[in-house]
């Protein structure tokens, strides 16, 4: 983010579109937090009156779901926190640097996310596979474990495209000597 608290919006028809995806994602992922909350309200206040003997119990399942939301929710939010540069960085030296220092040590930090992010992919990918051959299931409610998996298939699919991106942007940062937006260097 920019000083201002600002987020900076991508340039051109591809950025447009990894920012519109990325930016959906993290809204589909904020309505599973949403979820989890809801869940988790009810859950409590229904042991709360089942100890009043009033009525109702907690939620059966809820941390089955809970567990599955939390993940995909993670997942969704990974494309839009790479896209905006929200991981954490380390700037004791960028003010040393220039403009086209940072803008290499984006472009480093991209690249590595990048290869992160495809090892996460290829590796859920494997675990989306065993559990759907093995057909494994949560206990209490019997959910199907590969669905947990095939949402967070897309999210981590996302992250991988959205960290090419960000290596072309840096790319581009770095060809034009130019500070990424979301720094301020004096």
């Amino acid at each position: 983010m920019s000083e201002t608290g600002d987020i900076i919006k991508e340039q051109g028809p591809i950025g447009r579109i990894v920012d519109v995806g990325a930016s959906l994602l993290a809204f589909v992922g904020g309505l599973f937090l949403l979820f989890i909350v809801v869940l988790t309200s009810t859950s409590i206040i229904g042991r709360a009156l089942l100890t009043l003997d009033v009525c109702c119990g907690p939620v059966p399942g809820d941390v089955e779901m809970i567990e599955i939301a939390a993940g995909v929710a993670v997942f969704f939010f990974l494309p839009f926190c790479q896209l905006k540069r929200g991981h954490v960085t380390v700037d004791i030296f960028s003010g040393l640097m220039g403009p086209r220092g940072v803008a290499v040590t984006d472009l480093v930090g991209n690249t590595l996310m990048t290869a992160a992010a495809v090892i996460i992919l290829w590796r859920l990918e494997l675990g989306f596979q065993d559990k759907l051959r093995s057909g494994e299931t949560t206990f209490i409610l019997a959910l199907p474990l590969w669905w947990g998996y095939a949402l967070s298939l897309v999210g981590a699919a996302a992250f991988a495209v959205v960290s090419v991106y960000t290596v072309l942007r840096s790319v581009s940062e770095v060809a034009s000597a130019k500070a990424p937006a979301s720094q301020h260097h004096g």
